[in-house]
């Protein structure tokens, strides 16, 4: 293929540097590659169209179900890059567990008090997490104990999960895996037995149909080949945010750390 491969990503940065390994894969394999990245609603949309040949990473069946509805007659899901996408809501591990272990316990009056905030700082609303705590504030009936979600970005969640723990407070917070944040501090998801949340997702490659049709073989079969863990994208999160380094610069460090499955893809 002589022209670049349009590769689409989320812009945050768990999805960054799934998508890196695949911008990686592409270029061992000869391909240029142009990254284009936005929010979930502008994403899909381009995918669907034909302006992506390629989407990394689609939280499948549950997270990214509303858009996957949308495009499912134009794109080939081509690999399960990582299992265990997961969604939920967390409190800080020096929160006594015997009083909160589940989100039924925030909806308790004696409880909620013992909060230094019931306002939960969540990520953009086209976000699948965030879809579904709108909804679990009314389900466990936390809204009538004045607790409030509010829709902000990934950068939101970061800075007040590390100031609301520097500080010792007691918060609730919207919480995904992967995510670095569950490797930095001791965070403690909650039950929830409403089922509000789905269960764990894959992270899937998708492809626009009409591209992955003209690719070589070859390139579909490496493509195909690609898994790594939750772990693995954590710890490339991690080196993102605390090491300051580009998502293809951590996805590199960690195909380097881990050449033997990494080769196993090409062979």
């Amino acid at each position: 293929m002589s022209k670049p491969i349009v590769l689409g990503r989320i812009d945050e940065s768990f999805h960054q540097v799934a998508a890196a390994v695949v911008e990686e894969v592409l270029i061992r394999l000869g391909h240029e590659v142009t990254v284009i990245e936005g929010a979930h609603p502008d994403m899909y949309p381009q995918l669907a169209a034909g302006e992506q040949d390629l989407f990394a990473d689609a939280w499948l069946p549950h997270g990214h179900e509303v858009y996957w509805e949308q495009i499912s007659d134009v794109v080939t899901e081509v690999a399960p890059l990582y299992d265990g996408g997961l969604f939920f809501w967390a409190v800080p591990g020096y929160v006594p567990e015997d009083l909160v272990s589940s989100l039924e316990d925030l909806a308790k009056p004696e409880v909620a008090e013992r909060f230094t905030t019931r306002r939960v700082q969540g990520t953009k609303a086209g976000a699948g997490l965030s879809m579904r705590s709108n909804r679990l504030v009314t389900e466990y009936g936390l809204d009538k104990l004045g607790w409030s979600h509010e829709i902000g970005d990934i950068w939101a969640v970061i800075d007040t999960v590390n100031t609301r723990m520097a500080a010792g407070d007691w918060f609730a917070t919207p919480m995904w895996q992967p995510m670095f944040l569950n490797d930095v501090h001791d965070l403690r998801p909650l039950a929830d037995p409403r089922g509000v949340f789905p269960p764990p997702d894959r992270a899937s490659l998708l492809a626009y149909t009409d591209f992955w049709n003209r690719m070589a073989e070859r390139d579909r079969t490496v493509l195909g080949r690609i898994r790594y863990t939750v772990a693995d994208v954590n710890e490339m999160d991690r080196w993102m945010q605390l090491d300051d380094l580009d998502a293809l610069t951590s996805a590199r460090r960690w195909m380097e750390a881990n050449a033997d499955r990494v080769e196993g893809w090409f062979a």
